[in-house]
């Protein structure tokens, strides 16, 4: 369990330094607070996906029927959650792409952690 703890506390370090990197450039190239908080927003949705992934695989049943029912469940509710957040927020003037660039950068970032940890395999 403390591996996993040290895995998230890199992959969240990595999500809030690339986009602090995204906002900056952002509000350079538009000048407009709507994307910097779009982009945030992509953010905290992919975190708080992130965990809701990790609570799933946490928490599910030993046995395979209830495990798989559980998972597809799990799988099914977090995609809810994501359209409706990210309609909420569309709906509210928040741009969409602005939006899934924050998603993104939580993705840029579990894609940089694999890279910088993965131990190299010397029997090749």
């Amino acid at each position: 369990m403390n591996e996993l703890n040290g895995m998230n506390k890199k992959i969240l370090n990595y999500s809030l330094g690339i986009a602090a990197i995204a906002c900056i450039v952002s509000f350079i190239l538009f000048k407009d607070w709507k994307v910097v908080l779009g982009l945030l927003a992509g953010l905290a949705i992919a975190l708080l996906g992130y965990r809701m992934i990790i609570a799933m695989t946490l928490s599910l049943r030993p046995d395979e029927k209830s495990g798989q029912k559980q998972g597809s469940l799990g799988y099914v509710v977090r995609y809810l959650f994501y359209i409706c957040t990210f309609v909420l927020l569309v709906v509210l003037g928040i741009p969409v792409l602005a939006l899934l660039v924050g998603f993104l950068c939580h993705k840029a970032a579990i894609l940089l952690y694999v890279v910088l940890n993965r131990e190299v395999d010397d029997n090749d």
